[in-house]
């Protein structure tokens, strides 16, 4: 999951006809000042991460002024929240609040979850923890969707009444419909709004997004061009490499999440990758990152940025790549590109161990390919998983701090 920032949020909800208030992304505290000036009423300046909690971490600033506009707009940019360094500030106009509520959609496993509550703008944990009745949950029928219908009944339960309810059940069922729209995996909006005259407004929103559907989505290829985000952090310059080669290079895939960890593994197969990380985890070793794969033409080329990522991380102190019969992949496939970048950076195979488990059609010709790189452990074909994460463990223990 990739979690959209406020401003592309938003702007998908505008062009889908939902209210939300007028705003605008700015890096410059001089212009965001000029733009805050002319909304009536004051304006909210909020950093622009991906993630929530902002207001408790000074993120989230109500101005009345152009010159506090750009006092606040300077002052955030450049700073770090919950991790992410804020590069970019949203500027939206202040909105009259009468009533505010919350609301989510999520597809965290099967079925899916709507979550509402009649307490909004705040942590929803503590409003669970504080107002435990005013928080319903219930499942999504995967067929019927969020109707109006379905969204007015759990509205009710959470205690709202005439137009409230009326208005907050339409506004509902109209965004799951864009929650699907978007190929989402999450929404949060908090709060959602009614003003004294019950008018609805959507004044903070949260989407994070499924990355297998980014080639339906074209208003977010800016996202797509090595600036994604993870759910939980930014991703550094290695795993932007790997995220734009992706896009760029037609077949295949890799996925490579670092760790704070020093043994890299390059391994794939879905189940079987997350098995070696979880029995490295168990064996005591720590993985300086995750990768899963998917073969196809032009896979090679994505593997050597992968090792290339690698090789750049400096905590990384081994390397692990270990495959099972992926799709009857051939094995020179994975082979040959390790033998390339290998070369290319002229790494030492004597002084920064490597092992090697490649299972599948072509084993005798990858062995050969690696055969040359003194030092580099190739394990034996008929090796198990267990073994090639205890080699990793036990050569990295055998190299110490020095390597």
């Amino acid at each position: 999951m990739f979690t959209l920032t406020e401003d592309l949020t938003k702007r998908f909800l505008t062009d889908l006809g939902l209210p939300v208030p007028k705003g605008k992304a700015f890096d410059n505290g001089s212009v965001a000042a000029s733009f805050a000036d002319c909304l009536v009423g004051g304006a909210v300046v909020k950093a622009l991460v991906p993630t929530g909690r902002r207001g408790k971490a000074n993120a989230v600033k109500m101005v009345d002024d152009k010159a506090a506009t750009e006092a606040v707009v300077e002052c955030m940019i450049g700073s770090d929240v919950h991790g992410f360094a804020v590069a970019k500030v949203y500027v939206e106009e202040k909105v009259a609040i009468a009533e505010e509520f919350y609301l989510s959609f999520s597809l965290d496993g099967f079925p899916g979850q709507i979550l509402v509550s009649s307490h909004g703008g705040v942590d929803i944990e503590e409003t669970h923890k504080n107002n435990p009745d005013s928080v319903v949950r219930s499942d999504i029928d995967p067929l019927n969707g969020v109707t109006e219908k379905i969204a007015r009944d759990l509205w009710l339960k959470a205690g709202l009444k005439g137009d409230t309810l009326a208005v907050t059940a339409s506004v509902t069922a109209t965004l799951y419909k864009a929650f699907v729209t978007a190929d989402a995996v999450m929404m949060e909006i908090n709060p959602l709004v009614l003003d004294d005259a019950g008018k609805p407004s959507i004044v903070g929103a949260m989407m994070g997004i499924d990355e297998n559907g980014l080639p339906r989505h074209s208003e977010w290829a800016e996202m797509a061009d090595g600036s994604l985000i993870a759910a939980w952090r930014q991703f550094n310059e290695r795993e932007m490499s790997v995220a734009e080669a992706n896009r760029k290079i037609a077949g295949g895939a890799i996925r490579y999440t670092e760790l704070d960890g020093d043994i890299a593994l390059l391994v794939g197969g879905g189940g079987a990758g997350l098995l070696q990380h979880d029995m490295m985890l168990a064996m005591g070793g720590r993985p300086a990152n995750h990768t899963d794969t998917n073969p196809g033409a032009g896979i090679e080329e994505k593997f050597k940025v992968t090792i290339r990522a690698i090789l750049d991380n400096p905590t990384v102190k081994c390397l692990l790549v270990s495959f099972n019969h992926q799709q009857l992949t051939h094995c020179a496939r994975k082979a040959e590109p390790l033998a390339d970048v290998l070369r290319e950076r002229k790494v030492d195979t004597e002084k920064f161990p490597i092992v090697v488990r490649l299972v599948g059609p072509g084993e005798e010709e990858a062995k050969e390919i690696l055969d040359v790189f003194p030092g580099l452990i190739y394990l034996p074909f008929d090796a198990s998983l267990d073994d090639a994460v205890r080699a990793a463990i036990d050569v990295r223990n055998r190299m110490g701090d020095h390597s």
